[in-house]
């Protein structure tokens, strides 16, 4: 009995011992990562939307109206909201002024004219190159084609206008694709019976009320204990509603190009669909979005530009002046957005391009 007992108080001992080295190794591991986590988060970037962007429960985030932000990029690089929370100085009045041709330049971050001041955003550029035209900027930084086709049904169409610019880059597709960007909520558009549907709406605040949780979200994400809780709670449903939109993302697509045809047309306006370039031309993605964007405008009758092959040949030294250089600018993503040379190229070259289009001459020949 007595070395029975001895023997478990031994058993016991050695149990002890080895949950206390598991514990002791577990929360010296915690410690190193939380170590690591804390030596990150001075070389994050903040988020340039930050500075100029409202939450918007049908959008996720809009531009909060007039706003002047006079070193938004660096010095006496501005930025300037109206009151209608576009990119312009001046406010637009709901009828097209006489002699004027409106434009209204939808996009994301690439038509915002991320990185330069107002007045050197390709958008606005077209207005300067003629005076008979009149340029509302419509891009947002983060948005996807889901977002600026959002924007434009609800607030683009409050004002006339004769022709919608509805620009866009390869990756504002993949966005389409998710409820969220860069930690903030984000509407989704699935297809239901033929049409389109909008989830995820009123889009979640939480984003917004710790700032600085969602700005450090990737370093948070890396820790083990997230990552843990992750996968023992994830939403299925969530999951699931995901990957529904991932699927069908581009007949998605198609509905949205199929419905702003449909607006455009109703307010007796042309709807042109630019591909913008970006620094990689290697993408698998670019050969087959322009190909099925390509298809889709042809079968719908939609004017199509795509400017992609209008960068594409370059050489790599001038090609480089046409974008934002890495760490040019203290902010997330800033490379690779067009420098003030890029906007002015993309103007030159889509002027050009409207010209040469019947619809558009026309249009511009009546003023």
């Amino acid at each position: 009995m007595t070395r029975l007992t001895k023997l478990s108080r031994g058993i016991i001992l050695v149990i002890f011992n080895v949950v206390a080295v598991v514990l002791l190794v577990a929360l010296g591991e915690g410690l190193a990562s939380l170590t690591l986590f804390f030596q990150t988060l001075p070389a994050t970037l903040p988020l340039a939307e930050r500075r100029h962007t409202q939450y918007d429960e049908l959008l996720g985030w809009v531009n909060v109206p007039n706003l002047y932000i006079e070193d938004m990029y660096g010095p006496g690089v501005y930025l300037k909201t109206n009151g209608q929370s576009f990119r312009n100085a001046e406010e637009f009045t709901p009828e097209v002024p006489p002699g004027k041709v409106r434009i209204i330049c939808s996009g994301d971050s690439f038509t915002f004219g991320y990185g330069v001041s107002n007045d050197q955003a390709w958008c606005q550029r077209l207005a300067a190159k003629d005076n008979r035209l009149e340029t509302v900027n419509m891009g947002q930084g983060g948005y996807g084609v889901d977002q600026a086709y959002l924007w434009y049904k609800r607030d683009g169409q409050k004002i006339a206008h004769d022709i919608q610019l509805f620009a866009f880059i390869t990756t504002d597709f993949r966005r389409m694709e998710w409820p969220e960007f860069n930690g903030y909520g984000k509407p989704l558009l699935t297809l239901e019976n033929e049409s389109l549907t909008l989830t995820n709406v009123p889009v979640p605040r939480r984003s917004f009320w710790v700032p600085w949780l969602t700005q450090h979200r990737e370093a948070i994400n890396e820790l083990k204990s997230v990552q843990l809780m992750r996968q023992t709670f994830f939403d299925e449903a969530a999951a699931d509603e995901l990957a529904k939109a991932q699927e069908s993302a581009e007949t998605v697509a198609w509905k949205i190009l199929e419905d702003l045809a449909r607006l455009n047309q109703a307010k007796q306006s042309t709807l042109v669909l630019v591909y913008l370039p970006g620094q990689d031309f290697t993408d698998k993605d670019l050969t087959k979005w322009r190909k099925l964007v390509r298809t889709a405008a042809e079968r719908q009758g939609i004017l199509f530009i795509d400017l992609v092959e209008e960068f594409k040949d370059w050489p790599q030294d001038e090609l480089a002046t046409m974008f934002i250089a890495r760490d040019a600018l203290d902010y997330q993503g800033a490379a690779g957005h067009y420098t003030a040379k890029g906007n002015q190229h993309v103007a030159d070259v889509l002027y050009e391009r409207l010209l040469a289009l019947p619809e558009i001459s026309q249009k511009l020949a009546q003023n």
